[in-house]
């Protein structure tokens, strides 16, 4: 028998061991019927396409394909409407007409599908009256547009008769009131105090004492969460005599809301405190002698302390030279923070400037902001919509001039601009304080042009420091002059300003508090 005899036998073969085994070999049997019309396989159900039948089977349809989508609108089949309809990326919350950019985006960018900076009032949008509110109405990124800041003339005493001297700590507007801390001499010791002024400039009948221990305080720096406020101060309470941070939280009425917190542990004295609220926890910043107790050199430190008033692990050092690092200033933007303080690396005194990340990790190296030269004091910074604002004064005996001066640094900290000049007139230009005003930034300094006293003058620049307005005297009474420095500027209601600062009109000095006033011309 042959080999190809035996594989034409396989099949049988394999049969005839199926029978033996009981397996049976069938023909398939069709399905059971389905349908005999479309309408019986119809689902009802529009998108998903027309069902029909065939041969007794539902057969499904073909989905409807909606073509057209972009960044900015879905196309996609209604299946209420049963067509395609185009759905907005972006919402309309407050119906005034106008969408919210997408998120993530911001107004005026690309790709944004709308330009409406606040989706939740009618009253601000794309092309709307814009109004004396600290409000950017029309969604320009410009606050209060073409706006004046005039001064009241009106400048009441904060602190009461029997504290003095005293002098300003902080000011706050709280959302109802502005909120006024101060430091002052009653009894032979010096304490903070606070009070709570209205929206016309006047204060309450009373003020709060907020250190109560027999020992000095100095201060209080405030920052407002939109919740507490922060208060941060120097205080000679402990044994060892030396001055050391302290932090409370305080509503807006003044009331601590906890026992007051001990924030430094160190030798030497511990001063000149400022405080920022990032969102979402304080970060307060001072100078400290701990690494050279005795020898009166001192470092930036810093602490981070959340909204509950929890301490966020141990105080850190900001700064590492051998010359003395004094009186910081600190504002934060929507990624990080910028420091700014008194150095004297180098020789004689000048501004330097550093940024860092929230959680206080360094960003930039330090770098000095003042020209050479100078006997740079009075550091302040402020972040302005897209840049970091700085100003001191040049305190130098020897110096040509006396004047008060300013840089600006983009988000990385680099220079954007060599520094200027923003006072030019004959006498000391001191103190400066700022205040951002997103295309412009309003200064307020103290000014001896008229002789002997100070008094305070404001002036509006642009974002490059430009001059747009005129000088502006915001303190004088009818006798002259009226020994006027060291402002706090902060935006108030109805796009006021209000500003804190000491006075010695009354032939004491003390905290005093006056208003510039908002008017936008038609």
């Amino acid at each position: 028998m042959t080999q190809g005899w035996r594989l034409g036998l396989l099949p049988w073969l394999l049969l005839g061991c199926g029978a033996r085994t009981g397996l049976v070999v069938r023909d398939a049997e069709p399905p059971p019927p389905q349908c005999a019309t479309d309408d019986e396989c119809d689902n009802h159900v529009f998108c998903d396409g027309q069902e029909s039948c065939r041969e007794e089977q539902c057969i499904a349809g073909a989905p409807l394909i909606c073509l057209g989508s972009t960044t900015c609108s879905l196309v996609a089949c209604d299946e209420t409407a049963r067509m395609c309809r185009t759905t907005p990326a972006t919402d309309d919350r407050d119906g005034d007409g106008f969408r919210a950019p997408r998120a993530g985006t911001l107004p005026g960018a690309p790709d944004r599908c709308g330009d409406d900076c606040d989706d939740n009032d009618t009253l601000v949008h794309p092309g709307a009256v814009e109004r004396c509110n600290g409000v950017d109405d029309d969604c320009n990124g410009i606050i209060d547009d073409n706006a004046t800041l005039t001064p009241t003339g009106d400048a009441v005493r904060v602190s009461e008769a029997a504290v003095a001297p005293s002098g300003p700590g902080g000011v706050q507007w709280t959302g109802s009131r502005y909120g006024v801390s101060y430091w002052g001499y009653d009894g032979g010791r010096a304490h903070v105090y606070f009070r709570q002024i209205d929206q016309t400039g006047v204060p309450s009948s009373t003020q709060q004492t907020l250190t109560t221990t027999p020992n000095d305080a100095f201060g209080a720096s405030l920052a407002w969460s939109g919740r507490v406020l922060g208060a941060v101060w120097q205080d000679r309470r402990d044994p060892s005599g030396g001055y050391e941070i302290y932090f409370n939280r305080l509503t807006p009425e003044g009331e601590r809301l906890g026992p007051d917190q001990r924030i430094s542990f160190a030798p030497g004295f511990s001063v000149n405190p400022a405080i920022v609220w990032t969102g979402e926890e304080f970060v307060l910043v001072w100078q400290d002698e701990r690494d050279t107790v005795g020898e009166g050199g001192y470092e930036i430190y810093a602490q981070r302390v959340d909204a509950e008033g929890r301490l966020i692990l141990p105080n850190q050092r900001l700064t590492r030279d051998m010359a003395n690092s004094e009186a910081p200033a600190v504002a934060v933007n929507d990624t990080g923070l910028a420091v700014t303080w008194t150095d004297g690396r180098g020789g004689g005194r000048g501004v330097w400037f550093a940024t860092f990340t929230r959680g206080l990790t360094r960003a930039t190296a330090d770098r000095q902001v003042s020209p050479a030269g100078q006997s740079a004091v009075g550091a302040q910074v402020v972040w302005n919509r897209d840049r970091w604002v700085l100003a001191w004064f040049d305190d130098a005996e020897s110096s040509p001039d006396h004047e008060v001066w300013a840089a600006t640094r983009d988000a990385a900290g680099s220079a954007m601009a060599p520094p200027r000049r923003l006072t030019t007139d004959p006498g000391f230009s001191r103190y400066p304080s700022l205040l951002p005003l997103g295309d412009r930034v309003l200064v307020a300094w103290a000014d001896d042009r008229d002789g002997a006293q100070y008094s305070l003058w404001a002036r509006v620049f642009d974002a490059n420091l430009v001059p747009l307005s005129a000088e502006s005297r915001v303190t004088r009474t009818a006798m002259g002059p009226t020994a006027s420095v060291y402002p706090s500027l902060v935006r108030g209601p109805e796009g006021d300003v209000g500003v804190l600062f000491r006075d010695q009109r009354e032939g004491r000095i003390q905290a005093w508090f006056t208003r510039l006033r908002c008017a936008i011309p038609r």
